[in-house]
């Protein structure tokens, strides 16, 4: 049903509803394959075990359910897309961080995962910013209409 309500409308036309759940979608799609590829991913990243990246996913999949969550609800708050913003641009600040400390003890992959991931999870933070702002302008309407992230 997810995939369904996510993928039903036109494919420029983002409402905060889509844009969570694809967030939701892509977390937990992140978390799932760091899970499948603990046995080598973790050396990738200079890390002697698996479980820092096993408690990792397990942390994106519970954000994963957050969003997920929030999709439920018929109106999705300003406070709530701005929470998520704030959230997903920690952790590009954090991804950032985390080159730039330990750049010499992640291999080339390593750092390519870690900027792909933080571009694309600015990309939702942004998307979840304009959102919010868009929510505001609209305080006086019942239902919120569509977002389109292109204007």
């Amino acid at each position: 049903m997810l995939l369904e309500e996510t993928f039903s409308k036109e494919p420029h036309t983002m409402t905060p509803h889509r844009i969570l759940q694809l967030n939701a979608l892509s977390t937990a799609a992140c978390a799932l394959g760091m899970l499948l590829t603990r046995g080598t991913l973790h050396t990738l990243f200079g890390l002697d075990t698996p479980l820092l990246l096993d408690v990792l996913a397990v942390g994106l999949l519970a954000y994963a359910g957050a969003l997920g969550v929030a999709t439920r609800q018929e109106t999705i708050a300003r406070s709530t897309l701005m929470a998520f913003a704030i959230v997903d641009a920690l952790w590009v600040v954090g991804s950032a961080v985390l080159l730039l400390l330990f750049w010499g003890h992640l291999t080339p992959v390593a750092r390519v995962l870690v900027i792909a991931v933080a571009l694309a999870v600015e990309v939702f933070a942004t998307l979840q910013y304009r959102a919010a702002g868009k929510e505001i302008r609209r305080a006086g309407d019942q239902e919120i209409e569509e977002f389109s992230p292109i204007s």
